[in-house]
């Protein structure tokens, strides 16, 4: 009898939860250096996705390394047909170091997407010297049935090197050497005439 109570309990709890997916991978990519000034993207990835429908996530950076420009739709979703999916940018936050409600969804009654691609990417300027962490938040998978996708998610950053100026003496011999070679061509150019 026993047996049977505990089966119906499994049963009714199993109706009273929501139902989770297979889990998914998302992870951030980045160069592992980027030049002081320079313009390089972030693209978050999703790995062994089996029918996802849509998402939401923020990405997180720091501000004094960094600065976020603009955000874009990856390929995964989207599969390249225009009008298949509702994409919208997140929020950019440079001074709290967020870029946040990042979302998109597939249009009309079709299953979700299966496989590996990129999901975003974040267009981002080199500020200053330093190594800034770049973390996926608060993000929301869910399949073609509605239901939540549990996921795993893997950091990235990227480390700003400070530009370097070149020492006076490289520039004096780097002169040096041009004067050099305007002498050169000079007295050629006189001896050209006298022939």
């Amino acid at each position: 009898m026993k047996t049977i109570y505990a089966t119906i309990l499994a049963a009714w709890l199993f109706l009273l939860i929501p139902n989770r997916a297979f889990a998914d991978s998302l992870s951030v990519s980045s160069p592992a250096t980027a030049l002081q000034g320079s313009t390089f993207v972030v693209v978050v990835d999703i790995t062994g996705a089996t029918d996802l429908f849509a998402y939401e996530l923020d990405l997180s950076f720091d501000p004094t390394v960094l600065e976020a420009t603009s955000v874009s739709e990856g390929s995964f979703l989207d599969g390249g047909v225009p009008g298949s999916t509702f994409f919208v940018p997140g929020t950019i936050d440079n001074t709290g170091g967020t870029i946040t409600f990042n979302s998109d969804s597939l249009i009309g009654p079709i299953p979700g997407i299966a496989g590996d691609g990129t999901l975003l990417a974040f267009d981002f300027t080199a500020l200053n010297a330093g190594t800034s962490a770049l973390t996926i938040e608060n993000e929301l998978l869910v399949d073609s049935g509605g239901n939540i996708i549990s996921d795993t998610t893997t950091p990235g950053s990227v480390t700003v090197q400070a530009a370097t100026v070149p020492e006076p003496s490289s520039l004096l011999l780097l002169l040096v050497g041009t004067l050099a070679l305007v002498a050169l061509a000079t007295k050629r150019r006189g001896y050209d005439l006298l022939s």
